[in-house]
């Protein structure tokens, strides 16, 4: 894997597997192979139900070279009653549902949400079983003497039931190998990929929360995606009122009455319009006056002694 001590992967799981050494679960131990930084192996206590309770299953991770961007694939290998041993499991935080997996999510986050999945129903899904919970219960008793064969975790070892003391020995048990593969020397086991993505890419944080996985059939994909943040609640801002105003009404205009023209100014008026008639008819009358007499003066034949008087 060229470029390995600048890759994204490596320094995120370097980066997790610090922060579960430093932060250890009682509820389950996970560290990678000694000569396999890609490959982690983990053991998770059964939760107290469905049969479960007492157990300690133990099972391997495999991560692809692009993680944290892919999800990895996750089986079991101690018979539980829950998923067949060494067949990778379709959740929605694992590599059959590549479409929902989230940056953000990491190993703790993976286990968390594996143990809260035991005690559901199968429902014919890849990789799943529907055992009664008497089976399920003597599986679990059966679980605590099982060993695996690749790591050398027992899971009835003191380590396996205290997460703080396993997690501490999966960690030192980290040998050159492992070493190497974080400095870029050492390349992935045949689980994955040959190479890895280069770590110009900014590492996501660790999630707060633990969504609920989802299973899928075996014939159709049904797998939910998970819950998403509850969004935002809107913020309603009250205006501020503002200060009555007392505006002073304006006066209205009295209007101011015109003073009525003197009564001696109206009669002279009356006594102008009367003389203007009279003249208009004086007027009328001497010039209907000449018209009769020119016409008449004509009737006799003498337009010339009409002028001459």
């Amino acid at each position: 894997m060229s470029g390995a001590s600048r890759s994204a992967a490596v320094k995120r799981l370097m980066k997790e597997l610090s922060d579960l050494q430093a932060d250890p679960s009682p509820e389950f131990t996970a560290a990678p192979l000694e000569d396999n930084l890609f490959e982690w192996h983990f053991t998770i206590r059964g939760p107290p139900e469905a049969g479960f309770e007492g157990g300690r299953y133990h099972g391997r991770l495999i991560f692809p070279p692009d993680y944290p961007f892919k999800p990895p694939n996750i089986s079991f290998l101690t018979p539980n009653g829950r998923f067949e041993v060494g067949k990778k499991i379709c959740l929605s935080i694992t590599g059959h549902h590549p479409e929902y997996w989230r940056p953000a999510w990491g190993v703790r986050l993976a286990l968390v949400a594996l143990i809260s999945f035991l005690p559901t129903k199968g429902d014919g899904a890849i990789g799943a079983l529907d055992y009664t919970v008497e089976e399920r219960r003597v599986l679990a008793g059966r679980s605590r003497g099982w060993r695996c064969g690749v790591c050398g975790v027992c899971c009835g070892d003191k380590g396996s039931d205290e997460s703080g003391e396993g997690q501490g020995r999966a960690g030192q048990n980290m040998g050159p190998g492992a070493a190497d593969a974080a400095t870029g020397d050492a390349k992935p086991s045949q689980a994955t990929a040959e190479s890895t993505p280069d770590a110009n890419i900014p590492i996501p944080p660790s999630p707060s929360a633990v969504p609920p996985p989802a299973s899928s059939s075996s014939s159709s994909s049904t797998t939910a995606p998970p819950s998403q943040p509850p969004a935002p609640h809107a913020v309603t801002i009250s205006p501020t009122p503002l200060p009555h105003l007392d505006p002073t009404p304006t006066p209205t205009p009295t209007p101011v009455p015109q003073p009525a023209p003197p009564q001696h100014l109206t009669e002279i008026l009356r006594t102008i319009d009367r003389a203007l008639a009279l003249v208009f008819l004086l007027l009328a009358y001497f010039v209907i006056r000449r018209v009769s007499k020119l016409v008449e003066g004509e009737a006799k034949g003498g337009a010339g002694r009409f002028w001459a008087e």
